[in-house]
């Protein structure tokens, strides 16, 4: 019978020392005997082998130059569903070609009950009246490798490539961590580079086996002058309509995808970030210096992982502008093309915002005509008068989304408040809580009431007079309204 003895990590670059099995098994005094093995890539088979026992008794199996084959590493991208050069990318975009394939192997043996006879082969399985002819049946575990390479030292006895260190599984630690949340590179931390010059970083994502996930939510580029001044701060999502995913809107947590997206599928593994100048050449402000760029994964402890939107810094100055605060529809008519928008929010912060084609958000702004279209052909066009909301009326899939503000000027009292939430057919599934079937839900409650209390009446119209009854997703969370109270079903992921 076959044991196998050891396997390679569950996700390891091709170009390696070697990606070994070793195996095992109680019938190698027979005659002719060889361990035969099956290699199967994307549950196919692409190769059959046969190995001959050391002087340990033991198959030695290196399938690395023949993964290396099966995997690709191409100068074409993917953003969104838009191929690009890879060296183009802004802000996300993920490998075109298999850069990450899952493998799989089944071992059995073979041997010759006389010295001169022929060989019979076995599946490496014990059935009830002994062994059983047949091709390989032992399996291992599944695996993944990607197209890339680990370091190789004539002195080291490392085999192994310890993955640990570029799991994107936390906040940062420090502006150049060198121990956890690395991008996939042997790049220095700091480095010099030209305006004109394109430059991306590769990064681990989604589940890299059954049990490790690699969560990188969203990446901010924060700019700085010459004095170290912060300048600004953008983020963009780790959505599939900026380029990444599979993550397809803001609100979508990692342990939730599996449900709708296996844990083995390589397609997001690894995906890219662009990073040089000429990959940000819309956001970058006129007077900057130097900037840092840095992916931001789950939050640990009691934090839910975080919907981020774009997070100016401002230039530090004397009291903030004060404007009457109006609401604007901004409106990207292109299919193809992002736009940005440069304006002034009611607190007088000069923000970004970056429109998907086709896409329409709702944002205050000063009504003194302090915007600026920046990139694209945006439409820009008055609403309404604002109002405190806790979060922007967008199109539902954005990224990412302006931060909402109060107006700092007196406006008249408003009757309502109004919710940007999901709609949720059911709370459960698969023993999760979800939200299925979801789409876009704008509620109401009365001034002052927060829409996640239980005491809260939640209406379907800004009348307050047709009550909402159903479930809801705020936030991480799932809610049940039976139009006169709230009551929480539990938080994304959480058993129901």
């Amino acid at each position: 019978m076959i044991n196998i003895i050891h396997e390679p990590p569950a996700f390891q670059p091709v170009l390696t020392n070697g990606l070994f099995y070793t195996v095992s098994a109680d019938t190698t005094n027979k005659f002719k005997f060889r361990y035969t093995y099956d290699l199967y890539v994307n549950d196919e088979v692409v190769f059959q082998g046969k190995s001959t026992p050391n002087p340990s008794d033991l198959g030695v199996i290196d399938v690395s130059r023949i993964l290396k084959t099966y995997v690709e590493n191409n100068p074409i991208a993917v953003w969104d569903t838009t191929n690009i050069y890879t060296h183009q990318t802004f802000p996300f975009s993920r490998p075109y070609s298999d850069e990450t394939i899952p493998y799989q192997m089944y071992f059995g043996f073979e041997y010759s009950s006389t010295e001169l006879g022929s060989v019979t082969g076995f599946t490496g399985l014990s059935g009830l009246t002994g062994m059983t002819e047949g091709n390989p049946a032992v399996p291992s575990s599944k695996r993944k490798t990607f197209a890339s390479t680990m370091g190789v030292n004539g002195r080291a006895t490392q085999q192994d490539f310890n993955v640990g260190p570029f799991v994107l599984s936390g906040t940062p630690t420090g502006t150049n961590p060198t121990t956890s949340g690395l991008f996939l590179t042997n790049s220095p931390r700091t480095r010099n580079i030209q305006d004109t010059e394109y430059y991306t970083l590769s990064f681990t994502n989604y589940y890299l086996d059954d049990t490790v996930i690699s969560e990188p939510y969203y990446v901010q580029y924060e700019f700085f002058d010459e004095q170290g001044t912060s300048l600004t701060a953008i983020t963009f999502d780790n959505i599939t309509t900026n380029g990444g995913g599979p993550r397809t809107n803001c609100l979508d947590v990692y342990p939730a995808l599996p449900l709708i997206i296996p844990s083995g599928e390589t397609t997001y593994n690894t995906l890219y970030v662009g990073a040089g100048p000429m990959n940000l050449d819309a956001i970058i402000p006129a007077n900057t210096d130097y900037y840092t760029v840095q992916l931001f994964g789950k939050f640990t402890g009691s934090t839910s992982p975080i919907q981020p939107s774009p997070t100016p810094t401002p230039t530090p100055s004397s009291t903030p502008t004060v404007c009457a605060c109006e609401g604007y529809q901004v409106t990207n008519p292109s299919l193809v093309a992002l736009g940005i928008l440069n304006y002034l929010d009611c607190n007088g912060v000069l923000t970004a915002l970056v429109v998907n084609p086709g896409e329409t958000y709702f944002v205050c702004m000063c009504n003194i005509n302090t915007y600026t279209v920046v990139l694209g052909e945006l439409t820009v066009t008055y609403d309404t008068s604002c109002i405190p909301v806790p979060t922007p009326s967008a199109t539902p899939g954005l990224s990412p989304t302006p931060t909402p503000t109060r107006t700092p000027t007196p406006t008249p009292t408003p009757t309502f408040t109004q919710w940007s939430t999901q709609y949720c057919a059911a709370s459960c599934l698969g023993g999760l809580v979800t939200c299925t079937a979801a789409s876009g839900q704008t509620l109401y409650t009365a001034p002052g009431v927060i829409i996640t209390d239980a005491t809260a009446d939640v209406f379907t119209n800004s009348s307050l007079t047709t009550p909402y009854v159903g479930y809801f997703r705020y936030g991480n969370n799932i809610y049940y309204s039976d139009g006169t109270s709230v009551t929480y079903e539990g938080e994304i992921g959480d058993p129901c």
